[in-house]
């Protein structure tokens, strides 16, 4: 069967690629898209896809719940403030701000470009990490809570969109998944230095991350990140579209000895992103489904597997007798054990479908953190953590990539905005659950049960049985 034939029918549920008629008179030929698609895999893709994914790991790693490295080891031994308090604040960073960044963010990706978004989210992320260094009143940290993770939103809302547009369809889930697993390896450099820092230096350490962004990644950014020529050509952007395009095409060429094959543009609709509107995601058949589901998705995980178990496991592990050091050590170790499982995801390339990989990931975390709780050893609390961990990481980064591949150009990081956005409505609601259920039931079993059934066995099922197929799809078919 053609690639075409293939990616032509990848719909579960309503919608099956057919074009309406009123849709079919503002369609085109994506030519730019064509283009994209048949450029060979070269060190361009590459060192843009890790450009991208290393930004991504130090917003994130520096940025969002910056209170799950500081409340054990600063906040709670200095009674700063209360558990309560802290499941306060920790769901308002990981919930409000970054649902705020991620529609923020994403409107200017939609208007203004993948790339001025992007950006922009590098430069909140680093001027907003450093005030932490000395603000310790609940009030005021409530407020920056909010407003620290706005550059997070922005990241997490147009990496994928991104890197999506950017990469063929044969190579999309290797390039992606490759370069993502290098946020692994940034993780276990900011989890280095916080095993070095803190708590003893803890405010150097809130300054050499905003340093690494606006000193080092934003001017990086500016000079080696194009736009989507994929966004250029939806939005009518077309000289400026060639221009992106031929530059593009000649850094490719220059790792390619063989001549790049005539574009088919017949393979990728694309639809004028003037005639788009954030509501077709509830009123189109097609995409209403889709949507839903993974809102859905995305606010149960965020509750659960994602930041409901990083809200507790370092207190989890402090209160059954781990040490700041300990505690560092094994999340740095569980980051490069992540390293090595989106190495191995990413060889299985397009031969896996995405929600098969999330669902088998939300079950093997469920399983690793039932066994930590029947045995209640640090070290078994530990392995089980690594392994968690691979499971959290590779659930995240295919939903991700799941979700950017299901919308078409004009819509796509508006529908990150909707799905992953909302979702973080679940992270603040299930976090703030959190403090009550932390000491709940023998050895916190209430938060156990929380991050496991709701939290990752529920979401896994979901996207399992009700999810679309993407392997191989054109990102313009399989999106349209």
């Amino acid at each position: 069967m053609s690639q075409a034939a293939r990616a032509g029918s990848p719909l579960n549920g309503p919608g099956t690629g057919v074009l309406s008629a009123d849709t079919k008179r503002t369609t085109f030929g994506g030519l730019m898209a064509a283009r994209v698609d048949r450029l060979p895999l070269t060190k361009v893709q590459w060192r843009l896809a890790i450009l991208v994914q290393v930004t991504w790991g130090f917003i994130v790693f520096d940025t969002d719940g910056i209170g799950a490295r500081l409340y054990p080891f600063v906040w709670r031994p200095n009674h700063i403030i209360t558990v309560e308090q802290y499941a306060v604040i920790q769901a308002l960073q990981v919930g409000v701000g970054v649902l705020l960044g991620v529609f923020i963010m994403s409107w200017v990706a939609d208007r203004f470009g993948r790339r001025p978004a992007i950006l922009l989210s590098t430069l909140l992320g680093g001027i907003c990490i450093w005030p932490f260094a000395y603000v310790t009143e609940f009030w005021p940290m409530v407020a920056l809570s909010v407003v620290s993770t706005l550059g997070v939103g922005g990241i997490v809302g147009t990496h994928s969109v991104y890197l999506s547009e950017m990469v063929s369809p044969e190579a999309r889930n290797k390039v992606l998944l490759s370069s993502q697993g290098v946020t692994a390896l940034v993780a276990v450099a900011v989890n280095l230095l916080a095993f070095a820092w803190i708590p003893s230096q803890w405010q150097l350490f809130l300054w050499v991350s905003a340093a690494v962004e606006i000193v080092i990644l934003l001017p990086l950014l500016w000079w080696l990140l194009p736009e989507s020529p994929r966004w250029l050509e939806a939005h009518g952007h077309h000289e400026e579209a060639e221009r992106v395009m031929a530059d593009y095409e000649r850094r490719c060429q220059r790792y390619s000895a063989a001549p790049l094959p005539e574009p088919d543009a017949s393979r990728n609709p694309v639809i004028h992103a003037g005639k788009s509107s954030w509501r077709e995601l509830f009123t189109n058949p097609q995409y209403r489904p889709r949507t839903l589901l993974l809102i859905v998705v995305w606010v149960l995980g965020y509750a659960g597997l994602i930041y409901g178990v990083g809200a507790f496991a370092a207190v989890f592990m402090v209160d059954n007798g781990a040490t700041p050091h300990f505690v560092f050590a094994t999340i740095a170790i569980a980051y490069a054990a992540l390293f090595v499982g989106f190495l191995v995801n990413a060889r299985l390339g397009e031969r896996v479908e995405r929600r098969e990989v999330i669902f088998a990931m939300g079950v093997l975390f469920a399983i690793s953190w039932l066994v930590a709780w029947l045995v209640p050893n640090l070290l078994v609390i530990a392995l089980c953590y690594i392994v968690s961990r691979i499971g959290t990481g590779l659930y995240l980064f295919n939903l991700y990539n799941y979700t950017a591949v299901a919308y078409p150009t004009r819509i796509r990081a508006r529908a990150f905005a909707w799905t992953d956005g909302l979702g973080h409505m679940g992270a603040w609601a299930g976090v703030t659950l959190l403090g009550p259920l932390y000491v709940m039931g023998p050895n916190h079993l209430g938060w156990i049960l929380w991050i496991v059934l709701p939290g990752a066995v529920l979401p896994a099922l979901l996207i399992r049985f009700m999810g679309i197929r993407q392997s191989g799809a054109v990102l313009e078919q399989v999106s349209t």
